[in-house]
Order: structure tokens, then C-alpha cells, then sequence
């Protein structure tokens, strides 16, 4: 320790220059240290602020999507449920007025006529009730793509219901007059009762599939 103070006091500018030198390094560490720092620090928020950016659109949009899918969905369940039956009781009613005067003159030509003309209204509203499906269906396609594996299996299961409940309704429908001039109450309660119970597990099924949103939208 003493040799090295003797040579400090023997050359005393050499060794201030260079703990001149040494200063000026360790400030150019310290300075160059902290640039990349800040600058790892920008770059971080910068990408925080991105991502978060990115949820919040991810966000927005399945928000969105979700959204306009379960109205369409408690449209089409509101629709089948209320909207058709009372656009079934005119035409129902007309074909009873109709072909009952008909049958009174003992017309045939008419009972026909009425027969064709009732059962091409029951086309009509089935073939509006299948776009209606179709639409359902390709809204749920377009989500599927983005889903997790347990949403697309309850998408899978909500379809399959909901297309069941349609195709028992058609079947009813095709099946109306039969049942009514047969007086087969019977076959009537039993469609009824089918349908409710694929009403009651439609619900069901949708509830679930809220729920598997709501639970994706809070991860994002």
C-alpha cells in the first residue's frame, strides 16, 4: 500500500489525468446506462400501451359480435314463440271461415283451393323461419372462428336445438290440418310437449354460452 502511495506522490499529474479519465468513463457509463434504460423503459410502456390497446379492441369487438348474437338469438326464440303465433291465427281463422263456407254449398272445388291456399302459407312461414335459421347459424360460424373449444361445443349443441325446435315446428305445422280435422288431440299435446321441452333446453343451453362469453370477455 505504501509503494503504490509513493508512486502516486512521485507522479502525481499522471495519476489525476487518469482518474480524470476513469471519472469521465464511469459518467459515460452511467449516462449511456441510463439512456438505455429509459429507452427499455419507453419501449416497455410503449408495448404496454399496444397490448392494452389491443385488448381494449379485442375486447370491443367480441363485445360487439356477442352481443348482436344473443339479440338475434332471443329475436328468433321471441319470434317462434309469440311473432308466429299470432301470424298464424288470421290464416288459420280465414281457413276455417273458408273452407267451412265451402263445405255448406258442398263446393270441393273451393276445399281444395282453400287446402292448397292454407298450405301454401304454411310454406311461406316456414321457408321465412328457415332464412332466419341460416342467418343464426352463419352468425355463429363467424364466432366459432375466434372461440374456445368449450364454446364451440356448446355453439354445436345450441344449433343442433335450436335447428330440432324448428324441424318439430315444421313437422306440427305440415301436420296441423290433419290434426284438426282428426281431432287428434292426442298427437297435438304430444308436439307440445316436445317443443317445450326443447324450448326449456335451448334456454338452458344459451344461458351456458352466455356465461362462457362473459367469462372470456373478463380474461381479455
Amino acid at each position: 500500500m505504501e509503494s503504490v502511495y509513493n508512486v502516486i506522490q512521485e507522479n502525481p499529474d499522471y495519476f489525476a489525468w487518469v482518474f480524470g479519465v476513469v471519472n469521465v468513463l464511469w459518467g459515460l457509463f452511467v449516462y449511456f446506462n441510463k439512456q438505455s434504460h429509459d429507452k427499455a423503459l419507453e419501449n416497455l410502456k410503449h408495448g404496454l400501451s399496444l397490448e392494452a390497446e389491443r385488448r381494449k379492441k379485442v375486447f370491443e369487438l367480441k363485445a360487439t359480435q356477442y352481443e348482436a348474437y344473443v339479440s338475434n338469438l332471443d329475436a328468433f326464440g321471441k319470434k317462434y314463440q309469440v311473432d308466429l303465433p299470432a301470424k298464424m291465427q288470421p290464416i288459420i281463422d280465414q281457413y276455417f271461415n273458408d273452407y267451412l263456407a265451402a263445405a255448406q254449398v258442398g263446393d270441393k272445388e273451393k276445399e281444395r283451393e282453400v287446402v292448397c291456399w292454407f298450405g301454401s302459407k304454411i310454406s311461406e312461414v316456414m321457408r321465412d323461419g328457415m332464412e332466419d335459421l341460416m342467418k343464426l347459424q352463419a352468425e355463429s360460424n363467424k364466432l366459432k372462428l375466434t372461440a374456445t373449444d368449450q364454446m364451440i361445443e356448446t355453439f354445436a349443441r345450441l344449433e343442433a336445438l335450436t335447428k330440432a325446435s324448428f324441424d318439430k315446428s315444421n313437422e306440427f305445422m305440415n301436420k296441423f290440418l290433419e290434426i284438426v280435422l282428426s281431432q287428434y288431440n292426442e298427437l297435438s299435446a304430444k308436439f307440445q310437449s316436445e317443443l317445450a321441452a326443447l324450448g326449456v333446453e335451448t334456454q338452458a343451453t344459451a344461458k351456458e354460452l352466455m356465461e362462457l362469453m362473459r367469462q372470456e370477455l373478463q380474461i381479455i
